[in-house]
């Protein structure tokens, strides 16, 4: 399984995204649809999907037993840093992603 992100191309995914994981992006956009079509956009042509590299990070959310069986789902709330809510990267103890960590030393 690989992991996508799920988002709208005309908002971009910079303003929602959902995480999702499928074995190729046909079948991740097929899967996701039905969760994701009125949340995300109302339009299929507009659904946008992206492979995410293969990191750890991602699959942590991913639902274990899914996975394991080779079954496409998508997640609807990733792990998200506290301060900025972008999910994707490592987080610290304080569950601050690495940007929002440096502006809070600066402050």
């Amino acid at each position: 399984m690989k992991a996508y992100m799920i988002f709208s191309q005309e908002w971009g995914s910079q303003e929602v995204a959902v995480l999702g994981f499928a074995n190729s992006v046909k079948e991740m956009k097929r899967v996701a649809w039905p969760i994701v079509k009125y949340d995300i956009t109302d339009e299929y042509i507009d659904l946008g999907v992206r492979l995410l590299p293969n990191k750890e990070v991602f699959f942590q959310d991913g639902d274990a037993i899914k996975l394991e069986n080779n079954i496409p789902h998508v997640v609807y709330d990733p792990t998200s840093c506290k301060r900025c809510e972008m999910w994707g990267g490592l987080l610290n103890e304080d569950g601050l992603c690495e940007g929002c960590q440096e502006d809070k030393d600066y402050e």
